[in-house]
């Protein structure tokens, strides 16, 4: 009897994705109004979030690309909260998207614009980090998922296909750090994130309203 239980236990583990334990972390929101400058209004924290995510990455005082022209990456209120934070955050599109590149930045931010999956892949298996916002409307919501989810899915994560129509000042209860004193964040009809595989500790939606993911991660060694 116990030799069959132990056969049952190691077929479970064997269900279970591999994961890189080396590999780095990604921050999944589903919508981009949330880093805007009308994000930084009313009663939200998206500065503190944005800092506590640029710590999260990289410890400290980090290096981060936005490689947008998103609204939502590129607007000034969020380069001061990431100055004022001690990170370095440069928007900049005209850089060769490729491994060698990305090595050189401790995060990579993006949201709309297309940028090369198996890259993506490649770069947070070495251990880079990525954060990623839905909710576009850049070719639209099946659009949108379809074309982050090669990357997404490899880490256990997706985007929905569908617009969430969740709007507004969305309350933030989750004890992760890169929630730490944020109490409010904007969105606007965004993608809802997704985990795609519950039985792997590595991948979780930490945030969600009636049933729809609003913030998810990705932490090889939660």
């Amino acid at each position: 009897m116990r030799k069959f239980l132990l056969l049952i236990v190691v077929f479970m583990f064997l269900l279970l994705p591999t994961v890189n334990a080396f590999a780095g972390r990604i921050v999944l929101a589903n919508d981009e109004w949330t880093l805007s400058n009308t994000g930084f209004s009313g009663p939200n924290d998206p500065g503190t979030f944005a800092a506590n995510v640029g710590d999260w990455f990289s410890g400290g005082a980090g290096n981060f690309l936005a490689y947008s022209s998103n609204f939502g990456l590129t607007q000034s209120a969020l380069g001061t909260a990431m100055a004022n934070a001690g990170h370095t955050y440069t928007v900049d599109m005209s850089v060769t998207f490729d491994l060698a590149t990305l090595s050189g930045y401790d995060g990579v931010f993006l949201a709309g614009n297309p940028a090369d999956n198996s890259v993506l892949i490649d770069y947070v298996n070495a251990g880079g980090n990525v954060y990623l916002a839905g909710g576009t409307g850049f070719g639209g919501a099946a659009a949108e998922a379809a074309r982050w989810n090669p990357f997404l899915n490899n880490f256990g994560l997706a985007f929905g296909s569908v617009y969430n129509q969740v709007g507004g000042n969305i309350p933030i209860n989750s004890p992760h750090a890169i929630f730490n004193n944020v109490d409010y964040l904007y969105q606007n009809y965004g993608n809802s994130t997704i985990d795609i595989v519950v039985t792997d500790p590595s991948a979780e939606v930490l945030v969600s309203l009636n049933g729809k993911g609003l913030y998810a991660v990705y932490d090889a060694a939660p």
